[in-house]
């Protein structure tokens, strides 16, 4: 059974030595890989959809390469909206903690239902008066026992505490002749027993509202694809109670599943030359400088370096990015044991592919990786402007 990525192109590492500068690799085929095993998996629950969220990644091209492979997207603003209005995607979601009146009326314009995040939005949007389709993001109480430190439940600042609430959405929705078609949630990384709760609890939430017509479950599938026979098992379970459910209430509910990480991050390489080496002296480790920064780059990313020299000697490294702030190193200084490197070496930083250049700083005005997509053993340019200066090509 396929794992959730595979191995890229063997040619990627031939490419790596033409690049001059600090460079981001999308690898379309690992991603076309990637989609496939999920839509495999997530369609084993009938009327289960595939999304990408959005703010995972801003290329425009790439985004419509996911928009050409059938998927949909959520989108956290009026901005991502613009990105992706005219790619293609079945269907465009979005939820966010805060919109602006005119973010609104855009969504509303556009019949792009949002789910809303708090009691105060959905006041907001009433007294528009302008639409009377909505949805909510909704906050799951995640037992104890069943969370972690990636799940966020009880942890997580977003969503409507349905039950807390429940009198005054039902008085909303009878004075404003609301319809509430979504449910929307977002809790981090989801373990099976999670997964069964949250979904156990927004179908008792669509029992109550009969006007839901679909449930997203939001992403957070790292956990879940660890272990892809499991989760087969677990998606089959979830089917016949979703086919139950609907038996007993007498019409069909859509689901979406929207991740970023999972579709992106194993198939995005960050490519960087070392450029200088020196010892640490209180650390005692050898600090290899590289050209790009980790500062302006990585706040969520974990990665294991991959070098092309083939040396025997290996040695202890930090790797530690090109600002002027101390604490510019990959993984928080995090230690390595490499081949040992020269300067001049290139390294290939795998998990990339998400939320680096989403979440990117222009700290100290460096400028940020080119980007390349790398599509049947060549590669191809990305360029595109971000924050107002073009990226280079080779």
């Amino acid at each position: 059974m396929d794992h959730l990525y595979k191995q890229p192109d063997g040619k990627l590492f031939e490419l790596v030595n033409q690049l001059k500068e600090p460079t981001m690799i999308y690898d379309l085929d690992g991603i076309k890989h990637t989609v496939r095993v999920l839509k495999e998996d997530i369609e084993l629950i009938d009327n289960a959809f595939l999304h990408l969220a959005v703010k995972a990644i801003h290329n425009k091209e790439m985004l419509n390469h996911f928009a050409h492979l059938g998927l949909g997207c959520d989108v956290a603003s009026v901005g991502e909206y613009r990105l992706v209005h005219d790619s293609g995607f079945r269907k465009i979601t979005t939820t966010s903690p805060y919109y602006s009146r005119d973010s609104m009326s855009t969504f509303v314009e556009n019949d792009i239902v949002m789910d809303l995040d708090s009691m105060d939005q959905l006041n907001d949007f009433v007294e528009m008066g302008y639409s009377k389709e909505v949805g909510l993001r909704i906050a799951i109480p995640i037992p104890e026992e069943m969370d972690t430190i990636a799940t966020f439940g009880l942890d997580s600042r977003f969503g409507i505490d349905f039950y807390e609430n429940k009198d005054e959405l039902v008085r909303l929705k009878e004075t404003y002749d609301l319809t509430i078609s979504n449910l929307h949630i977002h809790t981090g990384q989801s373990t099976g027993a999670s997964f069964q709760f949250k979904l156990n609890y927004l179908l008792d939430i669509a029992s109550q509202i009969d006007t839901i017509k679909t449930i997203n479950l939001g992403g957070g599938l790292f956990y879940l694809f660890h272990n892809r026979e499991e989760t087969r098992e677990l998606f089959k379970e979830m089917n016949l109670l979703i086919r139950n459910w609907e038996n007993v209430h007498g019409r069909k509910l859509e689901f979406i599943f929207e991740p970023g990480g999972a579709l992106l991050a194993g198939n995005g390489y960050l490519i960087s030359e070392i450029v200088s080496k020196k010892v640490h002296k209180k650390r005692n480790v050898t600090m290899l400088q590289c050209d790009t920064s980790f500062w302006n780059l990585s706040p969520w990313i974990r990665s294991n370096p991959i070098f092309l020299n083939r040396s025997d000697e290996v040695e202890r490294v930090v790797f530690v990015g090109n600002t002027l702030f101390e604490g510019d190193s990959l993984s928080d200084f995090k230690e390595y044991e490499v081949p040992k490197v020269k300067r001049g070496d290139k390294v290939l930083f795998p998990a990339f592919g998400a939320y680096a250049l989403t979440n990117a700083r222009r700290f100290n005005r460096l400028n940020l990786p080119n980007q390349y997509v790398l599509i049947d053993g060549e590669i191809h340019s990305l360029e595109e402007e971000i924050r107002g200066e073009p990226f280079h090509s080779v």
